[in-house]
C-alpha cells in the first residue's frame, strides 16, 4: 500500500499547506456536503474559520435536532497523487494532517475526511473516536493513527450509528 501526495490541502477553517487553485477547497467541501446529505436525518453546519472543524453534523431525531453532534474535519490532495489501497479497503497517509490541539479539547466525535480529487474518492478516520468501554463510560480517544477508510455510504452508516450509540451510552 502506497500514497504519495505532492499536493495537500486543509480544508474549511484550515489554512492552505501548498498554493493550489482556489477551487479545490471548494470541491472538497461541496463533495463532503452530497456525501453527508444522502441521509435525511443529517444537519450539516459549516464552521467559521479558526474553529478547527469544517462542518458540524447533527444527527436528527424524526426531523427535530437532537443534540448528538459529530465534527468533521476535511484535507484534499489533487493530481499526482497515487493511491493504492490494500484489501480492507484501508490505506495508510504518511503525511501532515491538521492541527489537531483545538480539536483534542472537543467533547463530541471527530472524523477527518481526505479527499483524493483526480477521482472524488473521500477515506475517513476518526480523530475523536467514541469509545464505550463499560456500560455508562462513554469516552472519546484521541486517534493519532494515519489508517484510513474508504468513504462510502456504508460507512456514513456506520460513523452515525457508533455515534448514536456513543450518545446512546451516556444516557444510561
Amino acid at each position: 500500500m502506497q500514497i504519495n501526495i505532492n499536493f495537500l490541502t486543509q480544508i474549511g477553517n484550515n489554512d492552505v499547506t501548498t498554493e493550489q487553485a482556489w477551487y479545490i477547497g471548494q470541491r472538497a467541501e461541496s463533495l463532503t456536503v452530497v456525501y453527508l446529505t444522502r441521509r435525511s436525518d443529517l444537519i450539516v453546519t459549516p464552521q467559521p474559520k479558526g474553529y478547527g472543524l469544517s462542518f458540524l453534523v447533527e444527527i436528527s431525531k424524526l426531523g427535530s435536532h437532537s443534540g448528538r453532534i459529530f465534527g468533521i474535519q476535511i484535507q484534499a490532495t489533487v493530481n499526482n497523487t497515487i493511491v493504492i489501497e490494500n484489501e480492507n479497503k484501508t490505506l495508510e497517509i504518511k503525511q501532515d494532517l491538521p492541527s489537531t490541539d483545538l480539536i483534542s479539547e472537543l467533547p463530541f466525535p471527530v472524523c477527518l475526511f481526505f479527499w483524493t480529487l483526480n477521482n472524488d474518492q473521500a477515506y475517513y478516520k476518526w480523530v475523536l473516536e467514541p469509545i464505550i468501554e463499560t456500560p455508562n463510560y462513554p469516552r472519546l480517544l484521541f486517534n493519532q493513527n494515519q489508517v484510513f477508510k474508504r468513504l462510502s455510504n456504508e460507512e456514513i452508516e456506520k460513523i452515525v450509528s457508533i455515534v448514536n450509540n456513543w450518545y446512546d451510552s451516556r444516557l444510561t
